[in-house]
């Protein structure tokens, strides 16, 4: 009831506002608790106030519920400060008190948006070559390279911990050659089109404070061939070679693939804002060519004597991203919040 009977008195806080937050940061040096949480109460319901207006108001309200002995209702206010600025850092000239209760807290992203771009190297782990007529050289050589583009719907659970989904699209670029003899060199050229979708569970690693957070990940995803294309044929020294265009061979391969996945990031935050660097590695679980059907393509292994590899992609990524945090949470420390001294 007396706090109410004190409010009265400053029901005119509204004509104002600056002179009643400099009132209220007398009141509390003057150690009048009762009377700072009166006129912070009539603040909020009558005066219009900005944002840093609000914040001023709010940490005195802090200060003087803490010092009351309200650490409850400390405690309450002081995660609705850091809803109203989840990006704040303590002035030296702050109540002490008021530093002590929000010392006792962090704030973390909830959701968040990102989006990623960049080269993929592949490399691939070969299971079997069925070499024809190649008298000259028995391993083949692999030029696989590409780009991809991707796009993440992120979870936090907790402030070292993220949960993403993350579909993707790669388009890719594979070059086979193999010496066939010493004056003649087979070529099998193939583009592709694949969709992924990861699951990615990640972990920060903040050694180095919350601006500059490097990060580890793992995760699976299932791969889907959306379409491929090839030519094959074979050059010699001394005559011309016609290349063919390119036909759909889509139906050779495994077009659903599972992978493995893994990668470290360095990423850089600004308030809302992360920018990233992201090295990523990836194993495919089935064969990129359906060994199954080894023997379908019967113009590619009669007219070019050609069967098609057996092997698993161990893929390489480089990616740069931009990450939008769209909601903020408080946590406590000490699971109430504040420290009992």
């Amino acid at each position: 009831m007396t706090v109410i009977c004190i409010a009265s008195q400053y029901s005119s806080a509204q004509e104002d506002t600056p002179g009643s937050l400099q009132t209220l940061a007398d009141l509390y040096s003057a150690c009048k608790y009762e009377e700072v949480l009166a006129l912070s109460q009539s603040l909020h319901d009558t005066a219009r106030l900005s944002k840093e207006q609000n914040l001023q108001r709010l940490k005195y309200t802090v200060a003087a519920y803490k010092d009351f002995g309200y650490r409850r209702e400390a405690d309450s206010v002081a995660r609705l400060f850091y809803q109203k600025d989840p990006f704040y850092n303590v002035q030296k000239d702050d109540p002490l008190s008021f530093m002590r209760v929000l010392e006792n807290y962090y704030t973390m992203p909830k959701f968040s948006v990102w989006a990623a771009g960049g080269m993929l190297l592949s490399r691939p782990v070969m299971h079997t070559v069925r070499p024809i007529i190649d008298t000259v050289a028995r391993d083949p050589k692999y030029d696989i390279k590409g780009f991809s583009m991707q796009i993440g719907f992120e979870y936090h659970p907790t402030r070292i911990l993220s949960i993403s989904i993350a579909p993707s699209f790669a388009k890719y670029k594979i070059e086979r050659t193999m010496q066939r003899s010493e004056l003649a060199t087979f070529r099998y050229n193939e583009s592709s089109k694949v969709l992924t979708f990861p699951v990615i569970v990640e972990a920060g690693l903040y050694v180095l404070g919350d601006n500059f957070v490097p990060s580890v990940y793992g995760g699976a995803q299932v791969k889907y061939i959306v379409g491929t294309k090839s030519n094959a044929y074979t050059e010699a020294i001394g005559t011309y070679a016609e290349i063919p265009d390119k036909k759909d061979d889509t139906g050779f391969k495994n077009r659903t693939n599972y992978s493995v996945l893994g990668g470290a990031r360095f990423n850089y935050n600004l308030r809302r804002i992360t920018f990233f660097l992201d090295f990523g590695v990836a194993y495919d679980v089935k064969p990129y060519n359906d060994p199954s059907k080894k023997f379908d393509d019967i113009a590619l292994m009669y007219q070019n004597l050609y069967i098609r590899d057996v092997f698993r992609m161990l893929e390489y990524t480089m990616k740069l991203g931009i990450k939008v945090n769209l909601q903020y949470t408080t946590i406590a420390k000490h699971h109430y919040g504040y420290k009992h001294k």
